[in-house]
């Protein structure tokens, strides 16, 4: 009796439990999936990252919904999250600034996973991406936040372009539209495979001298984050100008670097924004380093050692540009043969 008794008890409690809700189920959330990849506006794909955004305890089928778009229709959730970022842009201008962040930088997460397990965007995806992109980039009314993750995406978009030799001038002629701060934010993101054709009116529109001009301004003694910018977006321009083999511009801005930094150092006593800029150098050769051919690596290295053999560095600081070496090393995979008298003819003799 007593054993059936408690069996009893037992059943009676198990029923007490509610059944999962019926958002959680495989068939709400495949139904729910093609609802949203069928439709051609953004409404639905809003409404996810908005929930995604608030993180809805009781909205467990937004979580499930956003999994099984990841794992299984990467491409069109590319695509949908720019629609979204563009759709919130344009239809609440003025509010939601939070959400609209939050699905760039989903998007942001999504192409450091993909790039990581080696999936490349479809064709068709990196498409709608771009048409997205530039619809995007003539708004300009976007935050600081929101500026940064749209310059990494558009580096991460834009190299499957520049690599098939796809033009994107909408790009070039957005970044000379912009301030000196943001054109070496977007600059200094952008992947280190640009055609000439790309960069030429950059060029033509003062970019190495903003640039200079950005490591040297006298009357920003305490913007950091505008020193690392020129730091990384010089960087960039001598990689780009040494894979299109530019010897006339790539040891002026070698030495624009080199001075800068030790004017920084021994005169403004900013070693703590050097190795803040450094680490970021630590960055862009992390993402970079894969793609470098013989010049790019024999340059990278030995602009890092001259660095380390600045007077004044801090030992954290030299460790930051020793770092830049040990990364390249890591991630570099060969490319074609080092071209030795260039390489000595831009800064063989000034190493020592």
């Amino acid at each position: 009796m007593s054993s059936s008794s408690g069996n009893g008890s037992n059943n009676g409690a198990s029923s007490s439990y509610p059944p999962p809700p019926i958002t959680s189920s495989r068939l709400y959330v495949a139904n729910k999936a093609k609802e949203i990849l069928a439709a051609r506006d953004a409404t639905g794909i809003t409404k996810l990252v908005t929930n995604l955004c608030y993180a809805k305890e009781s909205d467990e089928s937004s979580n499930l919904l956003y999994k099984t778009f990841k794992k299984h229709f990467p491409n069109l959730l590319a695509v949908k999250l720019l629609h979204a970022y563009r759709f919130m842009t344009t239809t609440f201008p003025s509010s939601r600034s939070w959400v609209r962040a939050y699905s760039l930088e989903l998007l942001t997460s999504l192409l450091i996973d993909l790039e990581e397990s080696n999936i490349a965007l479809k064709t068709e995806a990196l498409k709608g991406m771009k048409e997205h992109l530039n619809a995007c980039l003539v708004h300009q009314e976007t935050s600081d936040r929101e500026f940064k993750l749209l310059s990494r995406i558009i580096s991460r978009v834009s190299v499957d372009f520049f690599i098939d030799s796809i033009p994107w001038d909408e790009l070039s002629s957005f970044i000379v539209s912009l301030d000196d701060k943001k054109m070496l934010l977007m600059f200094g993101e952008l992947p280190t495979v640009l055609d000439e054709e790309f960069l030429k009116p950059l060029l033509e529109n003062d970019l190495a001298l903003k640039i200079v001009k950005g490591l040297f301004h006298r009357d920003r003694d305490g913007d950091d984050e505008e020193w690392c910018l020129a730091l990384e977006a010089g960087f960039n321009l001598m990689l780009q100008l040494i894979n299109l083999e530019r010897k006339d511009l790539v040891w002026d801005s070698v030495y624009a670097i080199l001075s800068s930094v030790w004017e920084m150092v021994n005169v403004r006593k900013r070693d703590t924004a050097v190795r803040k800029g450094l680490l970021r150098l630590v960055r862009k050769v992390r993402g970079e380093a894969l793609r470098f051919r013989g010049p790019e690596y024999e340059f990278v290295s030995r602009l890092a050692l001259m660095i380390k053999r600045i007077n004044g560095l801090g030992d954290d600081t030299k460790i930051a540009a020793k770092m830049i070496h040990d990364v390249l090393d890591r991630y570099y995979m060969g490319g074609a043969g080092v071209d030795l008298g260039f390489i000595q003819s831009l800064i063989g003799t000034n190493s020592a």
